[in-house]
């Protein structure tokens, strides 16, 4: 069961769309931080930095909301927002 929709925003923006959606009712979500950046990680000596791929793409990812009950009407809203946004 899909329950998030991974969408990565390259152009330093992921901020202000995050902002723009939760605004306009969208309850978007950041859910990926590299594994070894979890607390239970510290111990063992790891440190922010280590996976400079795994920091850039936690930087740029937001997670839409995708659940069972997401009308198509709503997708297109969602859709909408993106692009009015990031101006396509």
């Amino acid at each position: 069961m899909w329950h998030l929709y991974p969408l990565r925003i390259r152009d330093g923006r992921r901020r202000a769309l995050f902002e723009h959606l939760r605004v306009s009712g969208i309850r978007v979500q950041v859910n990926y931080l590299p594994v070894y950046r979890h607390p239970v990680y510290a111990d063992l000596g790891y440190q922010r930095g280590m996976c400079p791929v795994a920091e850039d793409y936690y930087a740029q990812e937001i997670s839409l909301p995708l659940f069972p009950d997401l009308a198509d009407a709503d997708v297109d809203r969602v859709i909408d927002l993106i692009r009015g946004f990031v101006g396509a």
